[in-house]
C-alpha cells in the first residue's frame, strides 16, 4: 500500500512539472524571464518559478495543487507576499501584476486573427479561380 501512496505523489510531482515547464513554455513571450527555480526545492504538490515581468518587477510564484501564488519579490524569495491569494491560472496572476502582460497578450491575440484571416481570404481567392 504505501508503494501505491508513493506512486501517486511521484505522478502529482512529475504532473506539477509537467505544468511549470508548460508555463514557462507559454508565457515566454510576455515577460522578460521566466524559469524554474534551481535553489528552491520542488516537492510533490509544489514547485516555484522565477519570473520578471515586462515592467522589470521579479517575482518567485509558487505552483501548488491549489494554484499560483506569488510567495517573493525577488528570484529564489520566500517573503510571502500575497496574503495566501491564490491564482487558477498563471494567465491570471500576471494580469493581475503587469498590465504590459494584457498588451502583449492582446497583441498576439490581434496578429494570430490577423493571420487567420489572410488565409481564409488566400483560400476564398483559390475558390475563386476556380
Amino acid at each position: 500500500m504505501a508503494d501505491t501512496d508513493s506512486t501517486l505523489c511521484d505522478d502529482e510531482e512529475y504532473t506539477l512539472k509537467i505544468e511549470a515547464e508548460s508555463v514557462v513554455n507559454e508565457i515566454a513571450y510576455a515577460v522578460k524571464c521566466v524559469q524554474l527555480s534551481d535553489v528552491l526545492p520542488s516537492a510533490d504538490n509544489l514547485i516555484y518559478l522565477n519570473l520578471r515581468t515586462k515592467e522589470n518587477q521579479k517575482y518567485c510564484v509558487q505552483l501548488s495543487t491549489e494554484g499560483f501564488q506569488i510567495v517573493g519579490h525577488d528570484f529564489d524569495s520566500l517573503d510571502n507576499v500575497s496574503n495566501g491569494k491564490y491564482f487558477e491560472t498563471i494567465y491570471s496572476l500576471l494580469d493581475n501584476v503587469s498590465p504590459e502582460y494584457r498588451n502583449s497578450f492582446g497583441d498576439v491575440l490581434l496578429s494570430k486573427l490577423q493571420k487567420v484571416q489572410e488565409q481564409q481570404e488566400q483560400v476564398s481567392e483559390k475558390d475563386d479561380l476556380q
